[in-house]
């Protein structure tokens, strides 16, 4: 589910206005309480995980406040996610992180699915 809000707003800034806004910092809790639960993070990689998702969050936020075009600021909201799965992948052990990346690619899915019900429900 964290993840979901994440990739929403990644993938959506139109969706993620709609809800209430959460801060980065509790965005990041939020994913790295989700990392901790579904990963089954150690108390080490909870420390450093919560670090680089805050990171990363206060950035995402950064570029949603600054950049108003929305290509551009997909694209850098894009190029952050894979700098930010690359500061995981060192942290993760490789089964984590292969399940993180399988988890985060069904919450993409579920992402776009639910944008096209919404679609089909604004056309109606």
């Amino acid at each position: 589910m964290i993840l979901l809000a994440s990739v929403m707003l990644w993938l959506s800034p139109a969706l993620a206005q709609e809800k209430q806004q959460k801060s980065p910092e509790q965005r990041a809790a939020k994913i790295t309480e989700w990392m901790k639960t579904n990963l089954k993070l150690s108390d080490d990689q909870v420390t450093k995980v919560d670090e680089i998702n805050k990171r990363y969050a206060m950035k995402v936020d950064d570029i949603r406040k600054s950049t108003p075009d929305k290509k551009e600021k997909k694209s850098s909201i894009k190029a952050l996610d894979k700098d930010k799965d690359g500061e995981l992948k060192a942290v993760l052990s490789d089964d984590q992180f292969k399940s993180y990346l399988v988890k985060k690619e069904e919450m993409k899915e579920q992402v776009k699915q639910k944008m096209k019900e919404n679609k089909g429900k604004a056309k109606s």
